[in-house]
């Protein structure tokens, strides 16, 4: 019996043997931050009591967490996550039912005490990616709990880390004025958008890419959101590249990987999205280039034809450019820690991506109709039924395809602002 508490003891200390000083110190001073006040009540046992055996069980209540104790500084954090699993990065009101990548990251800064509330805090985000987006360079600014000036800065990285999912980390952290904003001191966003090849017609692609340079009116290239009242929908393209990054799988023809990668100063909602939407129907020669010249003139067409947005899941907020601000990003094994994770992941996507590309290999060869045609040369007959494609693997069946330009046009800005004021109005009537 007295063995079974100190192996228990031993296996708690083990697995802080590996840990550095810097690491320790780090963890001394986490737990020494939530601390609770309370002490343990003595049971006094009376004999004299049927309920002498039993011991009472009290809750320990902890002192709330006093920030005004300890020193606190305005930082800038870098955020990777994969946004699959989110309802977007911007917090909402249940996390339960509805998880977002801010919400986690609270959940983390509040745990290590690095900040009280949310409100508090002076949180500013760069941008609001949307359900299932993911980010690599999302940049997020708000006041926390500091060492101080005099001694050894707390490792704002691994405090975070070790307590974020794995699917969200902190890259870097850097010291930023009082006054910094994320979003509004930001001096450019880009964008990466990955798809496969397919049949898609690249130098048309490029050439209608072309035409989204400079400085637009892409109300046709967004979704309009009236309840923000939005009265500029003028953004400016710096650039838009369309990149080859993997060669095909082997064995199985035009699967090679491309990237769009889209720089701009500022995006609409889902702009991206529908920019891209646009540029593979160019690709599969259903639209020619020059559609983009048309949607982008707002006098020729004032709202936005009906069509379908790209899928949410190749997209990826890459970089958001700053200045002057000196990110820092921590020791060699803390980068290393990094790296490895997310190495972790991509080899358990690569061998579930590696299983699904072994099924299709395994599959070529079955004979698919009486003439006995095996699924390959079936897959190449012309005349079979067309589909749009939507990018992340989604595609759109249409019997017939209709030009952008005959399509019904969705509200323009005007009236769906018309009708949420008057929708607003009868609420307030009602109340």
């Amino acid at each position: 019996m007295f063995l079974r508490p100190l192996r228990s003891h031993l296996r708690r200390m083990d697995k802080y043997e590996k840990w550095t000083r810097e690491q320790l110190l780090e963890r001394i001073a986490t737990l020494e931050s939530t601390a609770s006040s309370t002490t343990t009540p003595v049971v006094i046992s009376d004999s004299n009591s049927s309920n002498s055996n039993v011991k009472q069980k009290n809750k320990q209540k902890e002192r709330p967490f006093d920030m005004s104790k300890y020193s606190q500084r305005h930082i800038a954090l870098k955020v990777a996550y994969l946004g699959w699993n989110y309802m977007g990065f911007a917090a909402q009101t249940d996390e339960e039912t509805i998880p977002t990548v801010e919400g986690r990251l609270f959940q983390a800064l509040q745990r290590c005490k690095l900040i009280t509330t949310v409100d508090e805090c002076e949180f500013t985000r760069c941008g609001r990616t949307d359900k299932g987006v993911s980010g690599l360079g999302q940049v997020v600014s708000l006041k926390v709990r500091s060492n101080g000036p005099d001694k050894s800065e707390i490792t704002y990285v691994d405090t975070l880390n070790r307590l974020l999912p794995e699917d969200i980390r902190i890259l870097a952290w850097a010291p930023v004025d009082a006054n910094f904003n994320s979003r509004f001191d930001c001096k450019s966003r880009t964008y990466k958008y990955f798809f496969t090849k397919g049949d898609l017609d690249l130098d048309a692609m490029r050439k209608g890419a072309n035409y989204f340079l400079g400085q637009h009116d892409f109300r046709n290239f967004c979704k309009l959101d009236p309840s923000k009242n939005i009265t500029n929908y003028e953004r400016r393209v710096v650039s838009l590249d369309i990149n080859h990054i993997t060669p095909p799988a082997p064995g199985l023809a035009n699967t090679e990987f491309y990237e769009v990668e889209l720089k701009g100063t500022a995006f609409l909602w889902h702009q991206v999205r529908c920019i891209m939407s646009v540029l593979f129907l160019i690709g599969q020669k259903l639209e020619e280039p020059e559609i983009v010249q048309d949607l982008l003139n707002i006098s020729k067409i004032e709202s936005r034809p009906d069509y379908p947005m790209a899928s949410e899941l190749p997209l990826l907020l890459y970089d958001c450019e700053f200045e002057n601000i000196d990110w820092v990003v921590g020791k060699g094994a803390s980068m290393s820690r990094i790296y490895q994770h997310w190495r972790e992941l991509w080899s358990a996507n690569m061998t579930r991506a590696l299983l699904c590309q072994t099924f299709m290999q395994y599959m070529q060869p079955f004979p698919v109709d009486e003439g006995k045609k095996n699924l390959t040369e079936y897959l190449e007959i012309e005349d079979r039924q067309p589909t749009v494609v939507l990018g992340g693997g989604r595609e759109q069946k249409s019997a017939r395809y209709k030009p952008l330009l005959d399509r019904q046009r969705c509200d323009s800005d005007e009236v769906k602002k018309q009708k949420y004021r008057a929708k607003k109005q009868k609420t307030s009537n009602q109340q």
